[in-house]
């Protein structure tokens, strides 16, 4: 189990000690989600995992996009997560599904996206039954994905560059340090899917380009973003306030990583799909509210 303590003396063994003073603070705790490729496993109802079909209740609707249904990614039973403080602020028991256009891969940002990714959650009182998947989902589309089971583990995350301003200047640090300290963000390997914590970010603040997009506001290049900005009667120090405001205002709900050896999975060029929910739509349960990233390297 990664704790905190066993963070610092991580921070400490990379030469970084001096920094942990303000590094603690932003330090946040997450949920490591661990796929097996067992292609062939049957779970029971209303177990964690990724791929295969979901389990629905008889009523819930396929997420779709302009006729087309999305791809059926991950399921998460609530109740195998709650003993994980990092998920203290999601029911503690139910289920999470989520769903993204797997066929088109969009990247999230551009308004025009929403629609394209969808979390659905069943209460704890939800009579589930395994979905069969719509006609047009299939393996050999790259659609549908093979089961892999889940499994779930603790993991304490380092503040990130791109998300987090966490006061070190850049004359501060030296170039073996800047190394060091990527090391640390990446020390549990490839591969990272979590909930919560801090984003492992591949092109940019992902936060911060939630908060602008669903606003209306297109982070694809500069000039999209001004002109939308613009259209919108936004001002820049509108915009400025939602970019800092990103980190408090947003958590990363889901990062799942390309994880192509145990469920087929790939995004892009060894990608990965961040599904975000702002922090007052987690405690009201919508999960309907959020926004979906894809990044890549």
């Amino acid at each position: 189990m990664d704790q905190l303590t066993d963070l610092q003396a991580a921070v400490e063994a990379e030469g970084l000690g001096a920094f942990w003073p303000r590094l603690a603070p932003q330090c946040r705790p997450s949920i490591r989600v661990l796929p097996q490729a067992a292609p062939d496993a049957a779970l029971p109802v209303g177990a964690s995992r990724l791929g295969g079909v979901p389990d629905l209740p008889a009523a819930a609707e396929w997420p779709a996009w302009e006729g087309r249904p999305l791809s059926f990614l991950a399921q998460l039973n609530l109740a195998e997560l709650a003993a994980f403080p990092a998920a203290a602020a999601l029911p503690a028991a139910g289920w999470l599904s989520f769903f993204y256009d797997a066929q088109e891969q969009p990247w999230g940002f551009r308004p025009a996206d929403r629609g394209r990714a969808a979390v659905l959650y069943h209460d704890a009182t939800a009579m589930l039954a395994p979905r069969p998947l719509p006609a047009g989902l299939s393996m050999d589309a790259y659609t549908a994905f093979p089961v892999a089971p889940l499994t779930f583990a603790a993991e304490m995350t380092l503040p990130d560059p791109w998300e987090d301003d966490f006061n070190i200047s850049e004359d501060e640090v030296t170039e073996d340090q800047r190394q060091a300290f990527w090391r640390l963000m990446h020390r549990h390997g490839d591969g990272t899917s979590r909930l919560f914590g801090t984003p492992d970010a591949i092109q940019g603040p992902i936060r911060q380009q939630c908060a602008l997009v669903s606003r209306g506001i297109s982070t694809g290049s500069p000039e999209a973003l001004q002109q939308t900005r613009e259209a919108l009667s936004f001002s820049e120090a509108e915009v400025e306030t939602w970019r800092q405001q990103a980190a408090t205002d947003w958590e990363v709900l889901l990062q799942l990583d390309s994880h192509e050896a145990e469920a087929n999975m790939m995004w892009e060029d060894m990608g990965r799909l961040y599904f975000c929910l702002p922090r007052a739509a987690l405690a009201r349960r919508d999960f309907s509210a959020g926004w979906t990233v894809l990044q890549c390297f």
